[in-house]
């Protein structure tokens, strides 16, 4: 896998109107939805900087942003097919 690229905003829109989805943050159940990856393998490549950096919302959780997690899933499929 190649590093995380940032997205821009017109592709964080992109992502979320092509999954008929809103901005908002996603907490571990929906990220391993949309990603199809586990704890152990998302925090790896966060670690790697080739995933999502996690938000941290207190001592104990986190989420991810919803666009960014659309958008690597987006870039993984072009890298791969």
């Amino acid at each position: 896998m190649k590093p995380y690229i940032t997205p821009t905003p017109e592709q964080r829109t992109a992502a979320l109107e092509a999954a008929g989805a809103q901005e908002g943050l996603c907490r571990d159940k929906e990220r391993c939805s949309i990603t199809s990856l586990s704890r152990s393998r998302t925090w790896q490549l966060e670690r790697e900087g080739k995933h999502p950096k996690r938000i941290a919302l207190g001592p104990n959780s986190v989420a991810w942003r919803r666009s960014d997690l659309l958008v690597w899933v987006e870039q993984q499929q072009c890298r791969n097919g």
